[in-house]
């Protein structure tokens, strides 16, 4: 009975850890399948486009080679390796398919000062092949959901753009990364009580009138504030009656590198610099006082970038470089 109940759990826990964003993935999985074997290490590999591999305790490396020649759903065991002579203990190991052309592998090991594994070891290890590559397919999915996931939340991020959701009442139920990250620099923040408070006065009367026209069925409704703006609209598929802000903050030229921008856009560093002045509204005078030069200076240098941009004037050069990838 306690051997049915080990492997539920170990079942259990191995598409937890599948579904788990975790620092550690799989950890909780093998610490479990050591404890229930006794064993001094476990690993798990998954080989598809390239080699993820984890080991929790005294646990050597089952290498890529050795790997690639192990049958599917067959337990092996230290002498009966193909083609290869394991001298690092003893062990139990397993191979599942994720796909025609990805495999998973579980493996135990105990060191030498140890008695060798039981059979009823080894037949956990073949209770738990079937879901494997189960697990490992759903695994290798969800990573790359979420990596789509941070490449749209980062791009989002370099363009100004984020999003909070709140419930009927104003309380923020989640937000993206780049609206937590920007909350103070933009001149609002997320109190102890989730929920937004804004440093300018006449701001914070503006979203609360509008957060409630909101909810009562108008809208959209746009707060403006410090170089930014928060559209609020009503959106159910979050939840009855929630309302969605959409944050968009004007992004800093200034925040990127002068190598960055005379890279992108052909420029000397010194062009770059005051193209970034510019762009972030400065005049050519209060630009040249900036970067320490004479105003003769920054406006012959202006005509510069101007042509070397393809522009005319200080607003076709804003727009140029606001629609351009210099962001990403």
């Amino acid at each position: 009975m306690a051997r049915f109940d080990d492997q539920t759990e170990l079942t259990r826990t191995l598409f937890a850890d599948a579904a788990a964003k975790a620092d550690a993935p799989w950890a909780a999985f093998l610490d479990q399948l050591r404890e229930v074997t006794q064993a001094d290490g476990a690993g798990l590999c998954i080989d598809a486009e390239k080699a993820d591999l984890w080991t929790r305790g005294d646990c050597p490396v089952v290498d890529a080679p050795l790997r690639g020649r192990l049958r599917i759903d067959r337990v092996y065991a230290q002498d009966g390796l193909p083609l290869a002579d394991w001298t690092k203990g003893f062990l139990r190991v397993v191979k599942a398919r994720i796909d025609a052309t990805s495999h998973v592998t579980v493996w135990l090991h105990r060191g030498l000062h140890r008695k060798d594994f039981r059979s009823s070891d080894g037949q956990i290890l073949s209770a738990l092949t079937p879901f494997l590559g189960q697990a490992a397919q759903m695994s290798l999915a969800l990573w790359a959901e979420r990596a789509e996931a941070a490449l749209s939340d980062t791009l989002s991020a370099r363009l100004g753009a984020g999003w909070i959701v709140f419930d009927r009442s104003g309380v923020v139920q989640s937000l993206s990364t780049a609206a937590q990250e920007w909350s103070e620099t933009a001149g609002l923040r997320i109190a102890d009580r989730r929920r937004l408070e804004f440093s300018d006065a006449d701001a914070a009367q503006v979203y609360r009138a509008g957060f409630a026209a909101v909810v009562a069925g108008e809208g959209p409704v746009t707060v403006p504030f410090s170089r930014a703006e928060l559209v609020l609209l009503q959106n159910d598929d979050f939840g009855d009656g929630a309302v969605v802000g959409f944050l968009r903050q004007m992004p800093m030229a200034s925040g990127l590198s002068h190598d960055q921008i005379a890279a992108h856009f052909g420029l000397s560093r010194s062009e770059a610099r005051l193209l970034s002045q510019l762009c972030d509204g400065q005049t050519l005078r209060s630009a040249a006082e900036v970067l320490g030069w004479t105003e003769e200076t920054a406006r012959s240098t202006s005509k510069v970038i101007f042509a070397r941009l393809g522009v005319s004037g200080q607003p076709a050069m804003i727009r140029r470089i606001m629609g351009s990838g210099v962001w990403f």
